[in-house]
């Protein structure tokens, strides 16, 4: 079998991840890891056994896809130059800093029949995957999205709704398949220049409704979903990725010696969920995508509709400021 040949742009904590991972891999040829800072590109390197190059266009011609995994103001040239000269593209999310690069690779990669992924990583959590096998799109109610945690140095270009509330999005518009109607949003800076918690209230067309937070100057780290249907309310845990399905089983009323009183009881389900890695189930659909040539699972206008209701929220912020 012919091994896919990859190398990863970016050496930082998330492109480290995705060198261990392609490294491990039986259908894949790690060619190499590209990052601008020598000494941290050349120690991952090193640890994964593969070459350093500190100048992606040196290895343009030399593979067949690449993970780009880089700060998001040069994911557009980068994404370019590679579909330019036909290799297939798994790039980080948010997809780019705006419409009109997000618009211009896609239809690139769609010009050159080529393979473009978004890394919302996310829809490969194996709670969420799990969570698709009982959710009734057409009876939500509402969804309710929390992703929230304490500050550090990951992300310093962009503020929380990119960074992080982008991620619910994403999972939100593959849940309710409907045009929005409205969004409202508010958001607070406390560290600098962009937003460091964020809430925003989406309303579809169908009534459906959305509501999202996502903070990082909350002392506790959680990452839920829950989804209120008609039938039954569903909690997705994404850290430990966990489901929970509620269903009501029965509600009355019992006289007991001339005493009136109300019973509710209800149903609790756990289903099993596997605790696969999801950026292992993202990477391996990648590469399958790359060898059969299917559509990926998020692919590059799913990236931009993300993209599109991240910028609208953030447009609102500014707003209500």
């Amino acid at each position: 079998m012919e091994k896919i040949k990859v190398a990863v742009i970016g050496a930082g904590n998330m492109g480290k991840n995705h060198v261990r991972i392609y490294s491990e891999m039986n259908d894949v040829e790690l060619i190499g890891v590209v990052d601008v800072n020598e000494t941290i590109g050349k120690e991952i390197a090193n640890k994964f056994n593969t070459n350093f190059y500190k100048d992606y266009k040196e290895i343009i011609n030399k593979v067949d896809a690449v993970s780009i995994v880089i700060p998001t103001k040069f994911h557009y040239n980068i994404a370019r130059d590679f579909l330019k000269t036909n290799v297939d593209v798994l790039i980080e999310k948010p997809i780019t800093i705006n419409l009109k690069e997000a618009d211009e690779i896609i239809d690139l990669a769609d010009k050159n029949k080529l393979i473009l992924q978004v890394g919302h990583v996310e829809r490969f959590n194996p709670a969420i995957i799990e969570l698709n096998r009982y959710i009734k799109a057409d009876e939500i109610i509402s969804i309710d999205a929390s992703r929230i945690g304490p500050f550090g140095a990951r992300i310093t270009d962009s503020g929380v709704v990119l960074d992080l509330m982008i991620h619910d999005i994403d999972i939100i518009l593959g849940l309710i398949k409907d045009e929005i109607a409205s969004i409202n949003a508010y958001g607070i800076k406390l560290k600098g220049e962009h937003e460091d918690f964020a809430t925003a209230l989406i309303k579809f067309k169908n009534g459906t409704i959305a509501n999202l937070t996502a903070s990082r100057i909350t002392q506790r780290r959680q990452r839920t979903l829950y989804v209120t249907e008609k039938d039954k309310y569903m909690k997705v845990d994404y850290m430990n990725k966990f489901l929970e399905i509620f269903r009501h089983a029965e509600s009355k009323y019992i006289t007991e010696n001339k005493d009136v009183r109300f019973t509710y009881s209800d149903i609790v389900e756990r289903p099993y969920v596997s605790q696969e890695e999801p950026l292992k189930l993202e990477l391996k659909s990648f590469i399958e995508c790359v060898k059969s040539r299917k559509q990926p699972i998020v692919d590059g206008i799913a990236g931009r509709k993300a993209l599109d209701v991240a910028l609208k929220i953030l447009d609102e912020i500014n707003k209500n400021e």
